[in-house]
């Protein structure tokens, strides 16, 4: 076999696999079965209580009165991985302003995410949705996705495009 070929070939499979890998990320969770309920932007979003990484039971009405960025994500996502980068520079940018981001896991054990929060050195607020539930309520049906609350407790936007000048506007005073 010429070394073309198997160039052609090893391309050829690198394609399939991060084509494969890109559509199962969002499929996952898009079953049917679960009822899933869509929260429509400028609606308040629904409180939660969930287990931060020491066990800590953290809910979302704590932050009322501050913007609050919610990333569903799951360690085994390589768009969640892929992020991880943009959403420590941002709550560096802005958590002294009064920018919280609470990072919910789906339905991963706390050994596992605590492994990936350490390696990746999330510097924000992890959470543990172990039984799915909160991802349902808010209607996730792909990761990572993120959900920007306003000060009054409202979704501002669902994988909102420009971040940082949405945070920037919201944090204004």
């Amino acid at each position: 076999m010429s070394t073309r070929h198997k160039t052609g070939i090893y391309f050829l499979t690198f394609f399939s696999i991060v084509i494969f890998i890109s559509f199962s990320c969002p499929a996952v969770f898009s079953q049917d079965k679960w009822n899933i309920r869509e929260q429509s932007i400028e609606n308040l979003a629904p409180d939660f209580a969930l287990q931060d990484l020491t066990g800590e039971e953290i809910k979302l009405s704590d932050y009322k009165g501050k913007v609050v960025l919610i990333n569903f994500s799951t360690t085994w996502c390589p768009h969640c991985r892929a992020i991880t980068p943009y959403l420590k520079k941002l709550h560096l940018q802005y958590k002294d302003r009064g920018l919280i981001i609470l990072n919910v896991d789906i339905q991963e054990s706390r050994e596992r995410v605590n492994s990936f929060a350490l390696k990746y050195g999330l510097t924000y607020k992890v959470l543990l949705d172990e039984s799915g539930e909160v991802a349902r309520t808010y209607g996730i049906r792909g990761v990572p996705t993120l959900i920007l609350v306003n000060k009054e407790g409202k979704i501002v936007c669902r994988q909102c495009r420009s971040i940082d000048l949405l945070v920037e506007t919201l944090l204004a005073p």
